[in-house]
């Protein structure tokens, strides 16, 4: 009789500890999809970023090029 309730006992707690892991590896890919997210927002703000700053060199130039003009 008491081999039946520690089965019983022992079965219980396997299954609670697995419904914590199962919530666990949940919580886990949620962190995992998260940081993801925030390393794409971060990798396309850089990119549009150097975007910016290419157009503002190639403006720079021009005006120095008008500028050297004007001068001559």
């Amino acid at each position: 009789m008491s081999s039946i309730y520690l089965t019983t006992l022992l079965t219980a707690l396997w299954q609670s500890q697995s419904d914590i892991a199962n919530q666990f590896n949940g919580y886990l890919i949620l962190g995992y999809v998260v940081m993801w997210v925030i390393g794409m927002i971060y990798v396309i703000s850089l990119a549009s970023r150097q975007n910016n700053l290419k157009q503002d060199i190639e403006l720079m130039q021009q005006l120095l090029q008008e500028d050297s003009g004007q001068t001559e």
